[in-house]
C-alpha cells in the first residue's frame, strides 16, 4: 500500500554529490530553514547508472532488513542490509522504486532516470497503520550502524507483550532496564522530548532503551535513556477498552503491617484510532486509575505513660488518576507531515509523605495536573536530507496541604511527628522546549545536526518549616524531656538529666520565590564508514545553561564499529564497538529556587542549637538575635559532567539472537554537593557548648553553598542476550556488575566534614554491585501466551550515622568511629560492630554507606488468552515488495478480539525488605522496617494478583 509518498525528477537533478562533505553539510543545514536552496552547482556529480540509497525511520534510525523492488526497463530486488544501505547497477532507462519494511508503510518513488546522475538516497518509511504492516525478515549481516547497538534493548510488538500491563509498574520495570550509571536517573524521551509523563501501554508503539549511545544529539548520559515512542492513527477505524485490578482477597500480606484497612487497585483504559480523511489521521486514548493503597508505619514512640513502645499502623493512602489524550498525524505534501499531540493529566494524593518512620500526622494532600502539548513537522528536502522540528509545552500546577501544622518532630532513628515539615505549597512549571533537527546521507557519510533550547519557568509559593521544627538525637533523650516536662522541672534541669532538644529550626519572611532559567545544546555529528566492515562517528556538542556562572560546556564525542571478518559470503564473527565523550549533568532548578528563595532578605531560616523552650514555637520577631542560616551558589560553581568510555562485542547466531557484553569506565567531574562554608572550624566544635566554634568567616551564622567540588568513579560491566530459539519463545537476559564510588550522595546532598570533601569518599549510594534482569513470551496451544520478567539484585548499601550533630554544621550526617576502647559511654554494641558515637582523633570513621541491605528478587508471571470472532474481510492483494515465491496473503483476522490476563507480581512470595535503617541509637539500627518498593505500586501487599480483560476491534 503506497502512502502517497512520490517524489519528481527535478529533486534528484538539483541534489548531486560533493567530496567536500563539510561544505554540504553547512549546506544542508541552511535548508532546513531555505528550502528553496539548491546545492552548488559546480560540485562534482555522481558515477551514472548506478543507484544506492539508505532506508531510516522517522526518527532516522536506520532500517535493516527493508525489501527493496526496482522496475522499469529491468527488474531488480534487493535487502537492505544491517545498516540500513542498499545497491543497484543500472542500464539506461526509467525506474519505480517501491521500499517495504515490517511496520512501516510501504513508499514508493517513480521516474527515475538512470542515465542521470542518481544521489545517494535517503528514504524515510513513515509507520505502518495495522493494516499497511509488511512482515520481512531480519537481515543476516552485522551492522556497524551507530543505531544497531545490540546492547541496546529494543520492545514492539510481542516484546512489549513481556512487560507488565500496569503502567506503573510498567514504567519500573523501563527505568530498572535502563540501568544507567546508577548516579543520574534514567532520562526517558516521550516522542523525542524530554519530562513528559509515561503514556499508558496501550498507546505506545515501540520502546528503545540505550540505544546509539555516544550519540551527539544527546545531552544526557548515553546509558540509561528510555526512547518511548506513542501510536499513531490508523486509516480504518480501530481501538481497544480494558479494565484491571484486584483488592486484598487476592494479595498476600505485607509481613511489616499489622491490621489493614481494605483496599484494592480499578484501572480502566480506553483507546480509539482512524482516519479523519485521507490525509489526516485521529488517535483518542484515556485512562482512569483508582489505588485504594495503604502505607505502613513501624517506628518506636512513647505510649500514654510516656514509656518506649513499638508503633505499628497502615495508613490508607488513596491515589487516584485521570488522563486523556489525542494525537492527530497530517500529511500536509507528499514530503511533509505533521503531528500534534496533547494530553491531560490530573493525580489527587491522600497521606503524601507518610511511612516507616514518618507519623500521620506529617502526611498532606495534594493535587498535580499536568497539560503536554507536542508539535513536530518532519520535511524530506531534496532526495536525501530530513528536516525534522519540534516543539513542547509543558504546563504543571501543583497544590499541597499540610493536614496538622503544629511545629514538627524527629526522633532521629524512632519517629517523625508532628505537622509536616513541607506545609502548604503552590508551584506553577511552565516548560517550553524546541527542537532542529536535520540528518543527510552523502555517500559514504550519514551526518546529523541541530539545535534544542529548553526554558523552564517555575512561580512556587510555600510556606516549608514555618510551623518550626525540633530534633532530638534519640529516643532516650525526648522521653527524658517529655518526663521532665511531666513532672515540672525547668529546662536546665531537664537537660541536666540528660533531655532536652538539640536543635530548633524555623523559616519565616516571604514563601514566593520565581525563577526563569533555559538552556541550549547545539550538536552535529558524522557517521562515516570508512569501509564495508568498519564505521566512526565523530561529534561534538556544545551546552550553555542560563542563571548559573558557568555557560561554556563543549562536549566532544567519538566512537566506532568493526565487523570482524565480514565479507560479501560470510557475515562477520562478531562486532567490536567502542566509544568517548563528555555527558553533562544540567544544574537543578530546584536548587536555584532554593537559592532565590533562602537568600536571608526574601525568606529567613533560623537554626537554634540545644533550645530549652520546647514545646513552645518562639516569635520570628524574638529570634532576631540568631544569625539566619542563607543559601547561595558557589561563585566557581561548574556544571557536572561525566568523562565515559567504553567498549563492546557482539554477536549475531542468524535467526537464533544475539549476545554481546560491555565494559565501561565513568569518571564523574565536578559533582552536585552542598556544603556549609561557614561551619565551625574541625576540633573547635563542643557539643555540650552549642555557641562554641571558630567559624572562618566569623560570627555564627550558617551558610549553605551548592557546589560542584565531588568526585565519582565507577566501572560497569553489561552482558546481554536476546534469543529465539523458535517461532513460539521469545527470551531476553540483562546482567550488570558495578563498583562506584564517590564523596557525595545523589542530588545535592551534604557532605559530613564541609573542609574535606574527600573524607566521604567511599562506595556510591547508588552502588549496586549485581543486577540481572530476564524475560520471555513463549506462544502456547489454543491460544494461550505466558510472559515473565525476572528481577534479581543485590542489596542497596546505607549510611551508618550517630544521630547527632557532631561538627556544629547543623547537619545531622555525622558518622560513628569503629570503637577501640569499650568502655567508654559512646560506645554502641550493635549486630554490626561496635561503634563509637563520640569518636577520638585517633579512631577511625566508619566509612560512608558502610551498611548492606538485603538483596531483591522478584519474579513476575502472566497469562493471557483472546479470543477473535467477526466476519472476516476479503484477502488484500498481493504485496509488490514481497520477495518472489513468497505465498500470498491469507485471510486477514476477524475484526473483534475478546481476551482475558492474569498478572501476578512476586510470584514466589519472597519477602524483599526494604533498606535497614542506619542511626547506630535507634532501637532498629540494622534492621528493616518496610518492604522495599518500586516495582509493583502497591505497598499493602508482599504478592499482588492483578486480572485483566479487554476488547479490540
Amino acid at each position: 500500500m503506497s502512502n502517497g509518498y512520490r517524489t519528481k525528477p527535478i529533486l534528484y537533478e538539483v541534489v548531486v554529490l560533493n567530496r567536500h562533505r563539510i561544505t554540504m553539510f553547512l549546506c544542508a543545514l541552511l535548508s532546513a530553514w531555505l528550502p528553496g536552496c539548491l546545492w552548488p552547482e559546480t560540485l562534482e556529480p555522481p558515477v551514472a547508472n548506478a543507484l544506492s540509497g539508505n532506508v531510516v525511520d522517522p526518527s532516522t534510525a536506520r532500517v535493516a532488513g527493508a525489501l527493496v523492488l526496482l522496475t522499469g526497463d529491468a527488474t531488480k530486488e534487493a535487502t537492505t542490509d544491517a545498516s540500513g544501505h542498499f545497491s543497484f547497477s543500472l542500464s539506461p532507462g526509467k525506474y519505480h522504486l517501491v521500499i517495504g519494511a515490517s511496520g512501516f508503510q510501504t513508499v514508493e518513488l517513480d521516474e527515475l532516470v538512470s542515465d542521470k546522475p542518481l544521489p545517494v538516497l535517503t528514504v524515510p518509511l513513515p509507520i505502518a497503520t495495522e493494516s499497511e504492516v509488511v512482515s520481512v525478515n531480519a537481515a543476516d549481516g552485522a551492522s556497524t550502524s551507530a543505531d544497531t547497538n545490540a546492547t541496546a534493548l529494543v520492545f514492539k510488538k510481542e516484546q512489549l507483550d513481556m512487560l507488565s500491563d500496569n503502567d506503573a509498574t510498567l514504567q519500573q520495570q523501563l527505568l530498572a532496564l535502563a540501568g544507567g550509571d546508577g548516579e543520574h536517573p534514567p532520562q526517558v524521551y516521550i516522542d523525542g522530548f524530554t519530562g513528559g509523563r509515561f503514556p499508558p501501554k496501550s498507546s505506545i508503539r515501540e520502546i528503545r532503551i540505550n540505544q546509539n549511545p555516544y550519540s551527539a544529539q544527546y545531552d544526557d548520559l548515553g546509558f540509561g535513556r528510555v526512547e518511548v515512542f506513542t501510536k499513531p492513527g490508523s486509516d480504518k477505524w480501530h481501538g481497544s477498552f480494558q479494565t484491571q485490578g484486584n483488592d486484598r482477597s487476592f494479595n498476600s500480606r505485607n509481613p511489616f503491617a499489622g491490621v489493614q484497612p481494605e483496599y484494592h487497585t480499578l484501572y480502566l483504559d480506553g483507546n480509539v484510532s482512524g482516519p479523519l480523511n485521507k490525509k489526516t489521521s485521529l488517535f483518542l486514548g484515556g485512562t482512569y486509575n483508582d489505588l485504594q493503597n495503604n502505607t505502613v508505619i513501624n517506628a518506636f514512640t512513647l505510649d500514654s505513660n510516656l514509656a518506649q513502645t513499638s508503633f505499628s499502623q497502615a495508613v490508607p493512602d488513596p491515589q487516584t488518576s485521570k488522563t486523556f489524550s489525542a494525537r492527530l498525524d497530517r500529511q500536509l505534501t507528499t514530503n511533509n507531515t505533521f503531528l500534534a499531540r496533547y494530553e491531560y493529566n490530573q493525580v489527587l494524593a491522600t497521606n503524601g509523605g507518610v511511612g516507616q518512620l514518618v507519623l500521620a500526622s506529617e502526611g498532606y494532600n495534594n493535587s498535580t495536573t499536568t497539560q503536554t502539548l507536542q508539535l513536530g513537522n518532519t520535511q524530506v528536502i531534496g532526495a536525501h536530507l530530513i528536516s525534522e522540528t519540534r516543539f513542547q509545552y509543558i504546563r504543571t500546577r501543583l497544590q499541597q496541604n499540610a493536614i496538622d501544622s503544629t511545629a514538627s518532630i524527629v526522633v532521629q532513628g524512632a519517629f517523625s511527628g508532628g505537622g509536616s515539615p513541607t506545609q502548604n505549597q503552590s508551584d506553577n512549571q511552565d516548560r517550553y522546549e524546541f527542537q532542529q533537527y536535520v540528518s543527510w546521507t552523502h555517500g559514504k557519510h550519514f551526518l546529523r545536526g541541530g539545535a534544542r533550547y529548553r526554558l523552564l519557568r517555575d512561580a512556587n509559593v510555600s510556606s516549608a518549616n514555618y510551623n518550626g521544627q525540633f530534633t532530638f538525637p534519640d529516643l532516650d533523650t525526648y522521653q527524658k524531656t517529655l518526663q521532665g516536662i511531666a513532672n515540672g522541672l525547668t529546662p536546665a534541669q531537664i537537660r541536666a538529666n540528660g533531655g532536652g532538644a538539640s536543635q530548633f529550626s524555623l523559616t519565616a519572611g516571604q514563601p514566593t520565590a520565581t525563577i526563569l532559567t533555559g538552556n541550549v545544546g547545539i550538536y552535529a555529528e558524522d557517521e562515516w564508514q570508512l569501509r564495508k566492515d568498519f564505521t566512526v562517528d565523530l561529534g561534538f556538542r556544545f551546552e550553555s545553561q542560563s542563571a548559573i556562572p558557568d555557560h561554556v560546556d563543549p562536549a566532544p564525542r567519538i566512537g566506532f564499529a568493526w565487523a570482524v571478518h565480514q565479507g560479501d559470503k560470510h557475515p562477520a564473527w562478531m562486532t567490536i564497538r567502542g566509544g568517548y565523550g563528555i555527558f553533562y549533568d544540567r544544574f537543578q532548578p530546584t536548587n536555584l529556587l532554593t537559592a532565590n528563595r533562602q537568600n536571608g532578605i526574601s525568606q529567613t531560616s533560623y537554626f537554634v542549637q540545644s533550645p530549652d523552650f520546647y514545646p513552645t514555637i518562639p516569635a520570628p520577631s524574638s529570634l532576631t538575635g540568631v544569625p539566619p542560616t542563607i543559601y547561595r551558589l558557589a561563585s566557581n560553581l561548574r556544571v557536572p559532567y561525566a568523562l565515559i568510555a567504553g567498549i563492546s562485542a557482539e554477536r549475531n547466531f542468524g535467526k537464533i539472537g544475539t549476545v554481546s557484553a560491555m565494559y565501561l569506565n565513568i569518571h564523574g567531574v565536578h559533582e552536585n554537593l552542598s556544603r556549609n562554608v561557614n561551619a565551625p572550624l574541625p576540633g573547635t566544635y563542643d557539643p555540650a557548648v552549642p555557641t562554641s566554634g571558630v567559624r572562618p568567616l566569623g560570627g555564627s551564622q550558617n551558610i549553605y553553598q551548592f557546589s560542584t567540588d565531588g568526585v565519582s568513579r565507577g566501572n560497569l560491566l553489561i552482558v546481554r542476550a536476546q534469543l529465539n530459539p523458535a517461532k513460539w519463545v521469545n527470551v531476553w537476559a540483562f546482567y550488570l556488575n558495578q563498583h562506584a564510588n564517590s564523596d557525595f550522595g545523589i542530588g545535592s546532598t551534604f557532605v559530613s566534614n564541609s573542609y574535606n570533601v574527600g573524607a566521604d569518599y567511599s562506595r556510591a549510594p547508588w552502588n549496586i554491585t549485581n543486577r540481572f534482569f530476564g524475560g520471555g513470551s513463549f506462544k502456547l496451544p489454543y491460544g494461550f501466551s505466558i510472559e515473565t520478567f525476572l528481577i534479581a539484585r543485590g542489596g542497596r548499601n546505607f549510611n551508618i550515622t550517630t544521630g547527632a550533630d557532631n561538627n556544629g554544621d547543623t547537619i545531622y550526617n555525622d558518622r560513628p568511629a569503629f570503637a577501640t576502647d569499650l568502655t567508654r559511654s559512646s560506645v554502641v554494641h550493635t549486630s554490626l560492630g561496635n561503634f563509637d558515637t563520640d569518636p577520638l582523633p585517633s579512631q577511625t570513621i566508619v566509612p560512608r554507606n558502610y551498611g548492606n541491605g538485603p538483596s531483591y528478587i522478584s519474579l513476575q508471571l502472566s497469562i493471557s488468552k483472546g479470543f477473535k470472532f467477526g466476519p472476516r474481510p476479503p484477502a488484500p492483494p498481493p504485496d509488490p515488495a514481497a520477495k518472489k515465491g513468497t505465498p500470498p496473503p491469507g485471510k486477514p483476522d476477524p475484526p473483534f478480539e475478546f481476551g482475558f490476563s492474569a498478572e501476578a507480581q512476586n510470584i514466589f512470595n519472597r519477602v524483599n525488605a526494604g533498606v535497614p535503617i542506619g542511626i547506630v541509637t535507634s532501637s532498629l539500627f540494622g534492621k528493616s522496617n518496610s518492604l522495599e518498593g518500586g516495582f509493583f505500586d502497591n505497598s499493602a501487599a508482599n504478592r499482588t494478583i492483578n486480572l485483566r480483560t479487554y476488547f479490540r476491534f
